[in-house]
């Protein structure tokens, strides 16, 4: 007789299991404590359960893995939409990031973000930006797992207005407190080739190989980044970058990565790194449509992630999945150039390795945690079933989403999430706002 902590009966699953998109019917998944014990087919004998769980007419999922965001800023979101880039960051962001941007300001953001992904099924994030030990402190407290990246940069932070160091001083804190934590991992996060200098590159660098942590950047974005690059210094950005020693690190991690040259995969290929695509935000910042169907095919390890909501609006990842496919197919007037399958992959097994996660998330298997999500197909745009991953690619918005699972903890119950009180978190973004409108009019 096995005994198990919880016991998930599936109507519908899609395991990911060694990558594979495979749907199954009539499967149950064992959990003891925070890992999966078995998964296989359904029984209603030779096992007890603490707890039972089934959702009739839904699916079984590994939880979303969103590879890039800046979670804090959610209070940016439709925030001068539409405007001249010079003006809407000039204007709007940077009087905003360099007067009001706080520990107050990044909780109270951070907290808004985690909601929005907790009810959209996203169970890990990678983030990047300031005061990020409150960051950490957020998901922490909402149960999700992810990086947490503290920015450098050779310009004046919120957090280190002086350029005295102090980033350090706060990675190395970030480090001590949260570097064996089951959930929450530091990372370093130099903005991006453009914004630092060789020194500051390498020392990033340096600092993720003392600590045996991640690295993540933004890399090649624009093409004007990539020819201001080439103007400076004679090189590509991956190529500078792995010049200077950062694809050297546990795990790099680049965003973006609309520009790349044949040259600059090979590298990506070389050394490990990941990237990280973030189609929508590439879209409305008009940035352009990575390679990525050439990507897949050189078998680099690519996620998909949001980007912030000053640049996307919502961090909804069945948004991005259907988005990945569909300008991948539209970039290469091919059909069959991203399939909802591989978009699927990108977003759980892929998007794990990606990060350095994929033995411990991604997929549902035995040894794995228990991070999974329950999608209802009891809506009527997700009938008729023909194809499962077509119908969580191409027609699922997020809100089919009824329970959230990270280290086998409930955190979100039948639409209702158990870790972050809404109204009180209502109210502070409201407070945050009025502020905002002290400065910006």
């Amino acid at each position: 007789m096995k005994n198990y902590d919880l016991v998930v009966r599936c109507d519908h699953l899609v395991s990911m299991s060694g990558g594979r998109y495979e749907p199954l019917r009539d499967q149950m998944i064992g959990i003891v404590g925070s890992k999966i014990e078995f998964v296989g087919p359904w029984t209603p004998d030779g096992w007890k359960a603490t707890r039972t769980l089934h959702r009739p007419n839904s699916v079984v999922l590994p939880g979303l893995v969103n590879g890039h965001c800046h979670m804090a800023m959610t209070m940016f979101r439709g925030l001068a939409d539409d405007l001249p880039f010079d003006k809407w960051l000039h204007g709007y962001i940077l009087p905003v990031e360099g007067k009001l941007v706080s520990a107050d300001f990044v909780r109270t953001g951070a907290r808004l973000a985690a909601l929005e992904s907790l009810l959209g099924g996203v169970t890990t994030i990678v983030d990047m930006y300031y005061f990020q030990e409150t960051t950490a402190e957020v998901l922490d407290a909402s149960g999700m797992r992810g990086l947490v990246g503290e920015g450098v940069a050779d310009f004046p932070a919120p957090d280190n207005k002086s350029l005295d160091g102090s980033e350090y001083r706060l990675l190395d804190r970030l480090a001590e407190r949260y570097g064996r934590h089951e959930r929450v991992v530091p990372v370093i996060a130099p903005h991006a080739p453009y914004t630092c200098s060789d020194a500051t590159l390498k020392k990033a660098a340096e600092w993720a190989r003392a600590k045996n942590l991640p690295l993540t950047i933004h890399v090649s974005e624009t093409k004007g980044e990539v020819e201001g690059q080439l103007k400076e210094h004679g090189k590509t950005p991956p190529r500078r970058l792995f010049d200077l020693g950062v694809m050297d690190t546990k795990q790099t991690i680049f965003a973006h990565c609309v520009h790349l040259t044949d040259d600059d995969m090979a590298l990506l290929a070389k050394t490990g790194t990941s990237a990280i695509h973030n189609p929508e935000s590439n879209m409305k910042l008009g940035a352009g449509a990575a390679r990525i169907r050439k990507m897949l095919d050189l078998g680099l390890k690519v996620g998909l992630g949001t980007d912030g909501t000053a640049s996307n609006n919502d961090l909804n990842m069945f948004k991005e999945m259907d988005v990945a496919a569909k300008l991948q197919k539209l970039s290469n007037a091919d059909n069959t150039a991203m399939t909802a399958a591989q978009a699927l992959r990108m977003a759980t097994y892929d998007g794990a390795r990606a990060l350095g996660l994929g033995d411990l998330t991604g997929s549902l298997e035995a040894g794995k945690r228990a991070d999974f999500i329950v999608v209802s197909l009891d809506e009527p745009h997700m009938r008729p079933l023909h194809d499962l991953a077509a119908q969580l690619v191409y027609a699922a918005t997020g809100q089919e989403v009824r329970d959230v699972f990270v280290d086998g903890r409930q955190l979100v119950d039948d639409r209702r999430c158990l870790t972050i009180e809404r109204d009180a978190l209502y109210a502070d973004v409201e407070r945050i706002q009025g502020l905002m409108k002290t400065v910006i009019g």
